[in-house]
């Protein structure tokens, strides 16, 4: 039993961790485009196009760290299976008199 939570756990915590990472490397490459639009926005204000394409680079960013903030959490999701496999493998491994038996 406790080798199928570990090994879901690592499964899931790695592809979180690929996930994370991805996300995360695509918004740090287009932080710069952000920033962009965000200049020419606030040179030009009243301006519809340069409006929307602040609008567009802010929703494509907060797009990219959603990805990575889910991708943290499946990490973690991951974490907490494998934490559940050495707890599990614990109790099948303690002396009858120890672990989660009753008496």
């Amino acid at each position: 039993m406790y080798r199928r939570a570990r090994v879901i756990g690592l499964v899931i915590a790695g592809i979180g961790l690929a996930v994370m990472v991805g996300f995360a490397s695509v918004a740090a490459m287009n932080i710069g485009e952000f920033q962009k639009a965000q200049m020419v926005r606030e040179r030009n204000p009243n301006n519809a196009m340069y409006d929307l394409q602040f609008f567009i680079a802010t929703v494509r960013l907060v797009f990219l760290v959603t990805g990575a903030v889910g991708g943290a959490l499946l990490a973690l999701n991951g974490a907490v299976w494998l934490s559940l496999g050495r707890v599990v493998q614990r109790l099948e491994q303690a002396p009858p008199g120890r672990g989660g038996g009753s008496a």
